[in-house]
């Protein structure tokens, strides 16, 4: 056997001892479920503070005791119109449940995904008569649904992989249906790796939203592939994800080979605001590699890209070159820089903005 195939079994060997050691901690003893919920994902900042919640008393069960939910009640200081009903399911699975297609992001919502809601509210005109569809939407698909109740969609589309988010899902929209006005919504089971979850939906995506579904390294060729499949010939998919280990970085590697890609990391004065507060307070607060998420927008090759914004933002495309004010400008995020390297060609200046 080669040293390579030795090195490959080895990995998964300790993947799949990980895997059991958390599956056993929650079979051994259920009180370990916070501890649990911490190895997954770091949790130290845990929000940009866009969304206010507050828990819904007469929805939410006499004693959690005996029940394993809560509601609450999800507005926005910034758009006041805008107000749904979640529920929120115990961070305590079944073994079914954590063998499941993917549990990682099922627990509660992240700050990618409420980053990606708030855009949706500030943005919502870009839905207006369009198919949307949130991929690996968690036990919230909180976005999705900021989209369906707040904008004009002729359709929304909820989805993640995991049957126990997809049964949560579906409760949360008969509870609210009655915010989303016309705009039909719809819940499902879409696995990545299984084209027959979603072959039935080829092309007819016009925007595809999806928040810090990158770092599964088994699935993200699947998800390009999926992505591609949905998206409509002059469809965009709007990402929200942090670096993570230079998993975003890979990904928009895979997708430039079918997509026009653009990174965007100052999309929003509020978060940018956020971030650069949080970044002061050193990385044991605020790790930016895991908790700043940068917008990623695909087009499928040969459509203009959609601009939400006249600022002067920059644009950081992957391997891409663009004139402006005449000098060639290619610009490249560097996730173990944590900025992004912009050179102009012509005689330019050359760079670096600060991210």
């Amino acid at each position: 056997m080669s040293l390579n195939k030795i090195g490959r079994s080895k990995d998964c060997e300790s993947t799949a001892k990980q895997r059991w050691k958390l599956l056993g901690k929650a079979l051994i003893n259920k009180g370990l479920r916070k501890n649990i919920t911490s190895e997954v994902s770091v949790r130290r900042f845990s929000s940009y503070g866009l969304l206010t919640t507050k828990k819904n008393i007469l929805l939410s069960p006499l004693s959690e005791d005996t029940e394993n939910y809560s509601w609450f009640q999800y507005s926005s200081p910034s758009h006041k119109d805008f107000c749904i009903t979640i529920r929120h399911l115990k961070q305590q699975f079944s073994p079914e449940e954590l063998i499941g297609f993917n549990n990682t992001g099922n627990v509660c919502v992240w700050p990618s995904e409420e980053v990606l809601a708030h855009h949706c509210l500030t943005h919502r005109s870009i839905f207006r008569e369009k198919t949307v569809c949130e991929l690996g939407g968690g036990m919230t698909c909180l976005a999705g649904l900021a989209v369906a109740c707040s904008s004009d969609a002729t359709r929304v589309i909820l989805t993640d992989g995991n049957d126990l988010s997809c049964k949560n899902i579906e409760v949360i929209v008969e509870k609210n249906k009655g915010t989303f006005i016309n705009t039909p919504v719809d819940v499902r089971n879409v696995r990545w790796n299984e084209e027959s979850s979603y072959i039935d939906l080829k092309d007819s995506v016009d925007v595809i939203i999806c928040a810090d579904c990158l770092f599964f390294d088994q699935y993200r060729s699947d998800l390009v592939d999926t992505i591609h499949c949905l998206l409509s010939s002059d469809g965009t998919a709007i990402i929200f994800a942090p670096c993570r280990n230079r998993t975003l970085e890979k990904f928009c590697q895979q997708a430039k080979s079918r997509f026009d890609v653009t990174i965007e990391d100052n999309y929003d004065p509020t978060v940018w605001s956020v971030f650069q507060q949080a970044k002061a307070k050193g990385k044991e607060v605020f790790d930016e590699d895991i908790h700043y998420p940068l917008k990623i927008t695909l087009t499928k090759r040969g459509h203009p890209k959609i601009s939400h914004h006249t600022s002067n933002r920059v644009h950081l495309d992957v391997n891409h070159s663009t004139e402006i004010n005449g000098h060639t400008e290619v610009k490249q995020w560097d996730c173990t820089k944590g900025h992004s390297e912009i050179k102009h060609l012509n005689g330019g200046v050359q760079g670096n903005r600060v991210g």
